[in-house]
């Protein structure tokens, strides 16, 4: 149900999630986290892309379920320490590590939590 809150929550195609939740984002949606104060930042807790199970973002199974690479350590880079952060799927980083057969559509599955600490101010780490 959609709440129109933004502390503290994911909010994807008008559906809210706390951040502790693992979460699909399926093709052409964004993953944002976001913070509820000046004074606490995003940890990615787990990343992983591929065709993990059936849910919202796969309803058919092509003989592929199941297959998933882990990319915390990328979703990291762009989003742990920051106040904010935004990663569309599909990704073209993501999307090169890609662990599926290339002619079926991965999702992102992501959690992540805020804890106390400054926004960082760097760039995203390129991968």
């Amino acid at each position: 149900m959609y709440s129109g809150r933004r502390v503290g929550e994911v909010e994807m195609c008008c559906v809210t999630h706390s951040a502790a939740e693992l979460v699909d984002y399926c093709q052409w949606e964004t993953f944002e986290a976001s913070c509820p104060s000046s004074n606490h930042v995003i940890v990615v807790r787990s990343a992983r892309y591929g065709r993990m199970k059936f849910g919202r973002c796969l309803r058919e199974d092509h003989g592929s379920l199941g297959c998933a690479a882990d990319v915390k350590a990328y979703v990291a880079g762009w989003c742990s320490g920051r106040r904010r952060c935004q990663l569309t799927i599909p990704d073209a980083a993501l999307h090169a590590v890609h662990p599926c057969p290339k002619e079926l559509m991965p999702y992102l599955e992501a959690s992540y939590s805020c804890v106390t600490g400054n926004d960082s101010e760097q760039p995203p780490i390129n991968y």
